[in-house]
């Protein structure tokens, strides 16, 4: 067991082991090539590259599905897809919030609106986060400080787990089958997740109801 958790830590970190400056940027270019465009508009765009590449990645998991290949082929499904996940929201964190990054930690602030409002009630109960879900932003990262900041990664590092394991179980067990279940159900999430992580920058916290 403690292996399986070296394993998934190891995974999650690579997840969150993105290139700020080189987001900054990206995101500064798309200003300059559509500089009539909304931040809304912007975050949408950011999305939805990020979103057919997530729906091809679970076809691609999915088609050699068996049982003997679930959970590996579920891990490298969930942590490729949440990677385009945490890319597709720091973008949309930078088009909101131009200082997001100065923070080295900030990066496992994106996984709340990630995913979702049921693990962040979670954390804010677990970390003390007064206000729960009516939270600000500046209440969320005043507390995932550097000393609640490990409880937090253990508590993500749990819902990657689940993740990976309701994963397995539905989409990679069957073969061909599993892909187009795999793909659509990639496709679903990525567009849920995009409206809560818009809705979490816009409004400066998550909201009270689940998107």
């Amino acid at each position: 067991m403690a292996d399986e958790s070296k394993a998934l830590m190891k995974s999650l970190e690579w997840v969150v082991d993105i290139d700020p400056p080189a987001i900054i940027a990206s995101v500064e270019a798309e200003r300059v090539k559509s500089p009539n465009s909304s931040n809304r508009k912007l975050a949408d765009a950011a999305f939805s590259r990020a979103r057919w590449k997530a729906t091809a990645t679970g076809i691609a998991t999915g088609l050699p599905a068996n049982p003997w290949v679930a959970v590996p082929a579920a891990t490298l499904d969930v942590a490729t897809t949440l990677k385009l996940e945490v890319l597709a929201a720091a973008r949309v964190a930078v088009i909101y919030d131009k200082a997001f990054f100065e923070d080295q930690d900030a990066v496992w602030e994106l996984l709340i609106p990630i995913f979702g409002i049921n693990v962040g009630s979670q954390a804010f109960r677990q970390l003390g986060i007064r206000g729960g879900m009516g939270a600000t932003r500046a209440a969320i990262r005043k507390y995932l400080s550097k000393e609640t900041l490990k409880q937090f990664k253990k508590l993500m590092l749990k819902y990657f787990g689940i993740k990976i394991t309701q994963k397995g179980v539905i989409t990679k067990t069957l073969p061909i089958v599993g892909g187009i279940i795999g793909g659509t159900w990639n496709f679903i999430e990525v567009g849920r997740i995009k409206n809560r992580t818009i809705e979490y920058f816009e409004k400066n916290g998550l909201p009270s109801v689940e998107n």
